[in-house]
């Protein structure tokens, strides 16, 4: 353990707190311990005084990697675009963003950030472009299911209460004021708000399920909402 590890002393500054943090999270990032490694990027997000905007950027870029971990992409979409806007020129939240975009098949958003990315990136992110673009051209969907973060297998009562947190989380009114915030948050809430009106409706869900089956066959989604 270095010396990030070790408890900062009463006085010590609000960046050598936040950066014990960041350490310890990131510890606890690579051991896969990832509620713990959001416990503490969190705590030192919440560090008081410490108005580094560069370093916050990467503070919410990591937490978005801990909540991409978790399967909470609406979570990691967010902490991402709060860490561009602190930082545009930290190029890891676009790539932590487009990377939560295509876990939920938010095809256009991935595009986005692909393109912005491509130039100084490899051919991975070029070719995660094309296919951001080829999807998004067909028209394909997000997948409902990891937009609330819950398996295909999902009670409806998992369903429902994965629906709530998210939508408490993510609602407008709640968003930071920065306009392209709020405006992020209103693109996730209205993306949480459609998984939950085709999940919770027994027969939208069936036929979902079955437009899922037939594009993943290989054939045409028959069921678009």
């Amino acid at each position: 353990s270095g010396s990030g590890t070790r408890s900062p002393g009463p006085g010590a500054s609000p960046r050598r707190r936040a950066e014990h943090h960041k350490v310890r999270g990131n510890n606890e990032f690579h051991a896969k311990r990832y509620a713990a490694a959001l416990e503490q990027y969190t705590a030192g997000l919440n560090v008081d005084s410490f108005e580094d905007d560069a370093f916050r950027a990467i503070l919410h870029a990591n937490r978005a990697a801990a909540y991409q971990a978790m399967r909470r992409h609406c979570d990691a979409v967010m902490d991402c675009c709060v860490s561009h806007h602190l930082d545009p020129t930290y190029l890891r939240a676009l790539q932590r963003r487009a990377d939560a975009c295509l876990s939920m098949g938010d095809w256009p958003g991935a595009a986005r950030d692909l393109a912005t990315l491509a130039p100084s990136m490899g051919p991975e992110c070029s070719a995660k472009l094309a296919e951001a673009r080829r999807k998004s051209q067909k028209g394909c969907g997000v997948d409902h299911y990891a937009v609330l973060g819950v398996p295909a297998a999902a009670t409806a009562a998992e369903i429902k209460q994965a629906y709530r947190k998210l939508a408490l989380r993510l609602h407008p009114d709640k968003a930071p004021a920065a306009p392209p915030l709020r405006a992020a948050a209103e693109a996730l809430f209205k993306h949480v708000a459609q998984a939950y009106a085709v999940l919770s409706d027994a027969a939208s869900r069936r036929k979902y399920d079955a437009s899922v089956a037939s594009v993943t066959r290989g054939g045409r989604r028959a069921y678009e909402r």
